[in-house]
């Protein structure tokens, strides 16, 4: 399985409700941001992925974190934007 595929099997189960929101964002970022090679994503993939890759490489779930403005993304907003990125890249 190339990285495209790894990241859009973590996208679908995400969306599926089969990972936690933290492992899916220590792995998204993981597999997205050291070992894809971005010329074999379309430039859509590519821009909604990176979008999706700087939310969960700043996800926290620690309240004090998220106190901190500009600083770290919530569960919530990990979840809302993982969904759009999959329904986009999944969409007929």
């Amino acid at each position: 399985m190339d990285a495209r595929e790894q990241l859009m099997y973590l996208l679908e189960k995400y969306y599926m409700g089969k990972y936690e929101t933290s492992t899916f964002a220590d792995e998204f970022s993981r597999i997205y941001d050291l070992e894809t090679d971005y010329s074999q994503l379309s430039n859509r993939e590519h821009e909604l992925m990176k979008g999706l890759s700087i939310i969960t490489a700043r996800f926290s779930s620690n309240e004090e974190d998220l106190k901190i403005p500009n600083a770290y993304f919530s569960e919530k907003e990990v979840k809302q934007k993982a969904t759009k990125v999959f329904l986009e890249l999944t969409k007929k």
